[in-house]
């Protein structure tokens, strides 16, 4: 490097996004309709779990996390929150910092 030009490059965390397709409570529905939208509009890739399906998975989610409650996200194997949390991260602007990772660039 000359000049003493760095590049520091981005990269996306490990997202995990947990959710049900067999919920019949609106605020939950909602909730996860918002998040998974908020996750997309971030153009970011995640594994989605949908934990109705596999409770083998489900009993992860609740021992990572402590939480029955849905969605749930999990960055970096770190139990992030759920909804209300991740929007209100959005809202500080720190969402982003939990999403990608500063790296040295080449």
């Amino acid at each position: 490097m000359s000049g003493g030009d760095e590049s520091v490059q981005l990269q996306q965390a490990k997202i995990e996004y947990y959710y049900s397709s067999a919920t019949c409570q609106l605020k939950v529905k909602k909730d996860q309709q918002s998040l998974r939208f908020l996750l997309e509009s971030k153009n970011v890739t995640f594994d989605d779990f949908d934990v109705c399906l596999d409770q083998m998975r489900k009993a992860e989610m609740q021992a990572k996390s402590g939480k029955a409650s849905l969605p749930q996200l999990f960055v970096d194997d770190r139990f992030v929150g759920g909804y209300d949390e991740v929007q209100y991260m959005e809202e500080l602007g720190t969402l982003d910092q939990v999403l990608f990772k500063e790296v040295d660039g080449v």
